[in-house]
């Protein structure tokens, strides 16, 4: 597809792998609201020195930041409360999956960034593999989890249309995602703070300073390979590349966190990266 480069779409398929990976590391930590916070903190840190040698964004991304804060901020509480509540092979594929559909009607409807035909028949794909990788379960609290997955794909599509204009604003996607990740971790350890978990998130921070900061990494590597990438394409197309993470992520869940998956949730997770495809076109 000619406005979606070839090495672009790979390389958002390695952020995918990323992204999945720093979501397995929350789904496996102990307090999975601490593990989320302790993850957001290192990409603050990560991303600081480059607020002193990458050009600031421009004037007109900064509103973009602002409103990308507070709807992260949503997001991470959403996503915390998800993995909670849930298992990753469950609720994982329901965040990112119900996402693209969102994105798209977003980019068609606001950005004026229509899809073709095909990249439609994708999103039902998605959809309906979606569906059959969370139904039928058999968890405890799966209607909690969903809702709590649903809110937290609400807020990525939000964010995804959000940052991806105010990336393309900002003139430098490197500094937008600087002060996008230090913004988020200052926002967000103050509200740790404020919620009287500031001394328990220190003592977190310190006793799993390296699977957070390994969290941290990846978390800044993912997204802002995806900055990058709606830069150079249609945002929809690169968000639904990034839902290929579903498959990794349920991977992730089998092998490492020894969560168990039926037939029909393998033939659901193979159905979410075929149509994830097609959304290339």
């Amino acid at each position: 597809m000619a406005d979606y480069p070839l090495y672009v779409f790979l390389i958002v398929l390695g952020s995918a792998v990323l992204h999945a990976s720093w979501n397995a590391l929350i789904k496996s930590g102990q307090d999975r609201l601490l593990h989320t916070a302790a993850i957001i903190f290192w990409a603050g840190v990560i991303s600081l020195p480059f607020l002193f040698v990458a050009e600031a964004p421009a004037r007109d991304s900064w509103p973009f930041l602002a409103i990308s804060n507070v709807i992260h901020v949503v997001y991470y509480l959403a996503l915390a409360s998800a993995y909670r509540t849930g298992n990753l092979s469950f609720a994982y594929p329901l965040i990112r999956g119900s996402a693209p559909l969102i994105v798209a009607l977003g980019s068609a409807f606001i950005l004026h960034e229509p899809l073709a035909l095909i990249s439609w028949l994708g999103i039902v794909m998605v959809c309906a593999g979606v569906l059959t990788i969370a139904m039928r379960t058999g968890q405890q609290g799966a209607w909690v989890t969903t809702g709590w997955s649903l809110l937290c794909a609400t807020t990525i599509a939000m964010y995804s249309l959000v940052d991806g204009q105010g990336a393309r604003l900002s003139h430098n996607v490197t500094g937008y995602g600087a002060w996008m990740f230090v913004m988020e971790a200052v926002v967000f350890i103050g509200l740790m703070i404020l919620l009287g978990r500031g001394p328990k998130l220190a003592a977190y921070i310190v006793m799993h300073w390296r699977t957070s900061l390994l969290g941290g990494v990846m978390s800044v590597l993912a997204y802002g390979i995806s900055l990058w990438a709606m830069t150079r394409a249609p945002i929809a197309l690169v968000s639904a590349t990034r839902e290929t993470s579903v498959l990794f992520a349920t991977l992730i869940g089998v092998w490492f966190l020894k969560e168990r998956l039926s037939p029909r949730q393998w033939l659901g997770a193979s159905v979410v990266v075929v149509g994830t495809m097609l959304l290339r076109g």
